[in-house]
């Protein structure tokens, strides 16, 4: 079974973050800027909070909050719920579901490693059920 840090390898390391003085603004402007769901919100290098497109439908747009006025550590979300590289594609699925989150930050020793979404564990799942297929394909015609 897989564990996280393959899918690290494959995708980068690279997260993107913002400081919790940062506007909610400037927050989403970097997300929309790279297509991504989630920043990670820091204050002094120290993990913060998490700030998701969810936040921002549930504590800015429905409660008509300004996005430029409003600090982005006053609506981000906490604790972070974090991955282990060792922890199985199966597990951070648990985790996500449990949570009801989309994004795992990948946390060793106390270092950020990365970051996963649910659609990167999906997709590490497919792959492996697409070669499995293949695999049992293969044996049943004999042409392995």
């Amino acid at each position: 079974m897989s564990v996280v840090s393959e899918i690290l390898e494959n995708k980068g390391g690279m997260v993107l973050s913002v400081d919790v003085n940062e506007s909610v603004l400037d927050a989403i402007n970097l997300m929309a800027q790279v297509n991504i769901g989630a920043v990670l919100v820091q204050h002094n290098d120290t993990i913060s909070g998490i700030f998701t497109e969810r936040d921002y439908l549930q504590k800015i747009a429905l409660k008509s909050l300004s996005s430029k006025d409003t600090r982005v550590g006053d609506v981000m979300t906490t604790p972070v719920v974090s991955a282990d590289p060792n922890d199985s594609v199966q597990q951070c699925m648990e985790t996500m579901t449990t949570c009801r989150c989309r994004h795992l930050p990948v946390v060793k020793d106390g270092n950020l490693l990365g970051i996963v979404s649910i659609g990167d564990l999906v997709k590490k799942m497919l792959d492996e059920k697409e070669i499995e297929v293949e695999q049992l394909s293969h044996y049943i015609t004999g042409t392995y």
